[in-house]
């Protein structure tokens, strides 16, 4: 593994403002809650400008799915490089689906795109209405996973169709992005029924994450774990990890996150066996008592290096869980670049 330790404070809440939580802004735009409630406010900023129109073809609200009884039926935008060539595929899955929509990153798609890739951009876990709010939580989040896998299988059988090589795929999650997309990687959960790609997801040859909640660390997941524990499985990939051991995945994670979360009896909640607190305490991340983000991806690196995949864990340099500096696009590429050499 490679590895650039973050320099920065960690001192603030992982997630203190997720949807419904009072004082939100911006940030909560990012983050996966639990709350499926109305639009918190306008997505992330971004630093860096988008490519000519000249370089990238875009062709947006594309419907991936014919039918969802649960949630809406998905819909993608799809990036392109104008050159010819069989690119590598990449499905980019948003954060929070309560507080934020594909359309953020748009500009990180086209970003990626003109470096050499065809990019699915799907919405999934968009409310359904009361069919989905009868659910438990775990049926919601399964029901995510498989609209999520679904996105996946679509832009495997429309690939071609943008240039893109349907045998090279990568997926790539950012914040609770990075949970939904762990967990079709690992867990390889079915697509939905009315999925337009078929009902086989296929192999993932990468995963890509920007900072996802790996432990679900923000104090408002204790009281839902308290009543439905099946939600950590479910939102994580943990259970699954084993059976991904060859799996490359690539951390990109900013130097900037200023989130975290003190030591508390809320980690053996999450895994009563002790081993998330051994990974923590194997690199260093409990010598203040405090657990930044950087740390938590840093925990989720060590674990899956232990376990034999391929893992490279890349610092942002001048970049928030928000925003990528242009220092940071060059790591944020690099990744991409990296996954697309299997």
């Amino acid at each position: 593994m490679r590895r650039q330790r973050a320099d920065h404070d960690s001192r603030a809440l992982f997630d203190p403002t997720h949807r419904g939580a009072p004082g939100g802004d911006a940030d909560a735009g990012a983050h996966l809650g639990p709350d499926r409630g109305a639009d918190q406010g306008p997505p992330p900023p971004t630093l860096a400008p988008t490519p000519t129109p000249a370089t990238v073809t875009a062709e947006l609200d594309v419907s991936f799915e014919s039918a969802n009884l649960l949630n809406p039926p998905g819909i993608l935008n799809v990036f392109a490089p104008v050159r010819p060539g069989r690119w590598p595929v990449v499905v980019m899955f948003h954060g929070n689906p309560a507080a934020v929509s594909r359309e953020y990153l748009s500009v990180y798609a086209r970003r990626v795109a003109d470096a050499g890739f065809v990019v699915f951009v799907p919405d999934w876990g968009k409310s359904g209405g009361a069919a989905y709010d009868s659910l438990s939580f775990v049926d919601e989040v399964n029901a995510d996973a498989a609209q999520a896998a679904c996105a996946v299988a679509f832009a495997r059988a429309r690939a071609a169709d943008y240039g893109g090589d349907p045998a090279r795929m990568v997926v790539f999650g950012h914040s609770g992005g990075g949970n939904i997309a762990s967990v079709v990687a690992f867990a390889q959960p079915a697509p939905t029924g009315g999925c337009r790609g078929g009902t086989k997801l296929g192999a993932i040859d990468a995963l890509i994450a920007w900072e996802g909640d790996w432990v679900l660390a923000p104090p408002f997941w204790d009281s839902i774990l308290a009543d439905e524990p099946g939600v950590f499985d479910a939102l994580t990939p943990w259970k699954h990890l084993a059976d991904g051991r060859d799996l490359p995945v690539y951390f990109t994670v900013s130097d900037k996150p200023g989130l975290g979360r003190e030591d508390g009896a809320w980690l053996e909640v999450r895994d009563s066996s002790g081993a998330f607190r051994r990974l923590f305490e194997a690199i260093g991340a409990l010598d203040d008592g405090y657990m930044g983000v950087d740390e938590l991806q840093a925990m989720f690196a060590r674990a899956l290096e232990d376990q034999g995949n391929p893992v490279i864990y890349e610092v942002m340099p001048g970049s928030t869980h928000e925003s990528i500096s242009p220092e940071g696009w060059k790591v944020f590429l690099a990744a991409f670049r990296e996954a697309a050499k299997g």
